[in-house]
């Protein structure tokens, strides 16, 4: 029976005919919908049918199942994994493959949001890679530009199940027997022309004095980039002052001096006082992210042209020791203990200062009290996340789970999982045990910084 007549059929007794039900079913007719250089896709399956795509029922699963113990759940939660099999979930999915299921596809279909697309409402009531390739080929049969930044405009949630199924936007148009590179040139040719970027300019305008809070939209804002040097000089070519636009830009000239005057400050600040002021000037300023981009191209630019140390505007809080020395001192004024189990639990820059120290040296004879004296072996610093690392690394390289590792080592689940998870302090005892395990295995230890392997 071909694709055509067994579509018949399934809508003549009322069957679910939505690509999930049809994937499990038919798998192989599915396929055929979406097989070859031009794909006619699902939907076009079903018109040329003659079913209408927003009138077939649909079905979904109740119940996703549990590859290792074979027990169905709506929701296969963290729990199960850990207390059933002593396994997380990045392991369930790394040895299953990640399009193993963890959420029922009713309990999908009810979080669904389902907004359209281009104005076009959906025919299906969950995303899959099929359902992503039905759109593409739908916005391209009613001439739709297909390139990512005009699709996100229309369709985030498209754009968004696309990119994360195929990796790139490029990729989808593939999978759909699209040419990227062409259709981003004939998008480029139908959209936008210098002509239509002033018309667009002009019609902004209009919509700007009768809403101060009117927005851009994006395509126009990059088909500036791509036509003209500058806002200002397409607002110049289109007769227009740039306050019209944007009315902040007036403010641009009085506040340059102002921002240049403000970051000078800096010069005489350290360590996390300096940064804290750096943040409140520029990082969270909007409109002086926006005079540094126009006027200087950089932060490093400004402090070049304005003759300002480049240190003062960098985001990197202790660059040397007396960016430490600084924050020790204030901490010593403050009344606060200077241990590094004070630093470590501080908030407001406190773990930062920490791991300055921790990493250069610097300021360490001013401590009073360490935590625990230096390991014999660097990766069993309890103060190291290296620590949490080479347990996994353990786990993975003998196949076992957080048990079978506990019970090597000589100590219960419970430590174990909570000095992996980076949430238990281990005695010397319990390191001088994972010491000798990681001995008896070779695994490698490093003295480099901290990168998690998870």
């Amino acid at each position: 029976m071909d694709l055509t007549h067994w579509i018949r059929s399934q809508a003549a007794t009322r069957q679910p005919l939505n690509i999930h039900a049809v994937a499990r079913e038919r798998p192989d007719l599915l396929e055929l919908a979406f097989a070859g250089p031009s794909p006619r896709g699902w939907r076009r399956s079903l018109i040329d049918a003659g079913v209408d795509p927003y009138k077939i029922v649909h079905a979904y699963e109740d119940q996703v199942e549990c590859a290792i113990c074979g027990l169905s759940f709506s929701m296969l939660t963290r729990r199960h994994l850990l207390a059933r099999h002593e396994t997380s979930r990045e392991e369930y999915l790394e040895e299953f493959g990640p399009g193993c299921e963890m959420i029922s596809e009713t309990c999908l279909a009810a979080k669904f949001e389902g907004r359209p697309v281009a104005g076009i409402a959906h025919w299906e009531g969950l995303w899959s890679r099929h359902y992503v390739i039905d759109w593409i080929l739908r916005l391209h049969e009613e001439g739709h530009p297909l390139n990512h930044q005009h699709v996100a405009e229309v369709g985030s949630s498209l754009a968004h199940v696309g990119m994360r199924s195929f990796g790139s936007w490029d990729a989808a148009l593939r999978a759909a027997g699209l040419d990227p590179a062409v259709l981003r040139a004939k998008a480029l040719e139908q959209q936008w022309t210098p002509a239509l970027v002033i018309e667009g300019l002009r019609d902004f305008a209009k919509l700007k004095k009768e809403n101060r809070r009117r927005l851009m939209s994006m395509s126009l804002k990059m088909a500036i980039v791509r036509y003209f040097p500058s806002t200002q000089a397409a607002c110049l070519a289109a007769g227009l002052r740039h306050v019209e636009i944007d009315p902040r830009a007036d403010l641009e000239g009085e506040a340059v001096e102002s921002l240049v005057a403000a970051i000078r400050t800096l010069e005489g600040l350290k360590g996390s006082e300096r940064c804290r002021r750096l943040v409140a000037i520029f990082h969270k300023n909007e409109l002086s992210r926006r005079i540094v981009l126009n006027h200087f191209g950089s932060l490093r630019q400004l402090a070049v042209k304005e003759g300002i140390a480049i240190r003062a505007v960098a985001r990197e809080m202790y660059r040397d020791e007396a960016d430490v020395q600084h924050d020790l001192d204030v901490l010593e004024r403050e009344g606060k203990p200077l241990t590094y189990g004070t630093l470590k639990t501080m908030k407001n820059g406190g773990y930062g200062l920490y791991q300055a120290m921790r990493a250069t040296g610097w300021g360490v004879e001013r401590l009073k009290r360490k935590v625990v004296p230096p390991s014999k072996f660097p990766s069993c610093d309890p103060r190291s996340g290296l620590l949490r690392d080479r347990m996994i690394i353990l786990r993975r390289r003998l196949r076992i789970g957080m048990g079978k590792a506990a019970e090597k080592a000589g100590f219960s689940l419970d430590t174990w999982a909570d000095i992996e998870s980076g949430q238990g302090k281990p005695k010397p005892a319990t390191i001088a045990k994972i010491e000798r395990l990681l001995e008896e295995h070779h695994i490698p230890v490093s003295t480099a910084p901290h990168t998690p392997v998870r």
